[in-house]
């Protein structure tokens, strides 16, 4: 099976890169700048393409790591190409296979697969992917052949239902991209209390990095510390006073998801009166 990959960005390179280290057969690169499919083909050692005809007639399968507002506008452009028997993907946590319809029939060929990891950049991000599970939505008449077809990745991989991707998709983006916006609470609330930079950045980079080690290894629960486990209602309000105004909802709406969790370590702990601070 020979892969060819439509859109030269940080997907495409980090993906064709990581396939190819994994024995993959890899094509090369079409994309829109001929400079990024020239740049993308050099990493992986594969060809730079001028012709997405050309690019389809070497490849069995082909990938469109485009971004996700741009993979309707490619299928367009692909089915005025010969590619009955070809498989196409894309790479899209949110959307399925079912892009890649034609007069409302599905591309009998189509699928997508979704690496849960945040690739960042084109030429480094694939280092990490051995270790990154993948998710796999298909016909379910196809998903054997698939997964024969990724077999030489070693990745964990999960079947993953059509219906299920925005919800799918919305937790990946809360396990990740939402994070960052904690972080940034964190990290401007700290500005405010008049500490040194570069002692405040040593300090919040370790107190996160060692929750979420342990948030891995204890899981969530046994992970959960503070005063809302403790159940320390008048610590809990002075923050609340303190919190500037268009935080005070978020930091409530978060203490409200920790108090379920307590509730959970510590069933028999009475979280009433909590309960009733944290109500907006």
């Amino acid at each position: 099976m020979i892969i060819g990959f439509i859109g030269a960005g940080k997907v495409g390179c980090t993906l064709a890169k990581y396939f190819s280290l994994c024995g993959m057969r890899i094509a090369g690169f079409y994309s829109r700048s001929y400079e990024h499919a020239k740049e993308a083909s050099d990493f992986t050692h594969s060809q730079a393409y001028t012709s997405l005809a050309d690019l389809v007639n070497d490849c069995d399968c082909l990938l469109v790591t485009v971004s996700d507002s741009q993979i309707a506008t490619v299928w367009q452009e692909l089915c005025l190409l010969p590619i009955a028997n070809k498989w196409i993907g894309h790479c899209s946590g949110l959307l399925t296979s079912h892009i890649f319809s034609l007069h409302n029939i599905v591309h009998p060929f189509a699928f997508s697969l979704h690496p849960l990891y945040a690739i960042y950049d084109r030429f480094d991000c694939y280092k990490a992917l051995s270790g990154v599970s993948f998710t796999l939505e298909a016909n379910e008449n196809v998903i054997h052949q698939l997964q024969t077809f990724l077999t030489p990745l070693k990745n964990p991989l999960a079947i993953l239902p059509a219906s299920k991707k925005v919800l799918y998709h919305a937790a990946c983006v809360m396990l990740s991209n939402q994070v960052i916006a904690l972080v940034q609470i964190g990290i401007d609330l700290l500005s405010q209390c008049g500490l040194n930079v570069e002692f405040s950045e040593q300090a919040w980079r370790l107190l996160f990095l060692e929750n979420a080690k342990n948030i891995c290894e204890v899981g969530v629960i046994d992970a959960l510390t503070g005063p809302v486990e403790r159940g320390d209602i008048e610590t809990i309000k002075h923050h609340i006073m303190t919190m500037p105004v268009e935080l005070k909802i978020i930091y409530q709406q978060l203490s409200a998801i920790l108090l379920n969790i307590s509730r959970t370590k510590h069933p028999s702990k009475d979280y009433r009166q909590l309960e009733l601070e944290l109500l907006p």
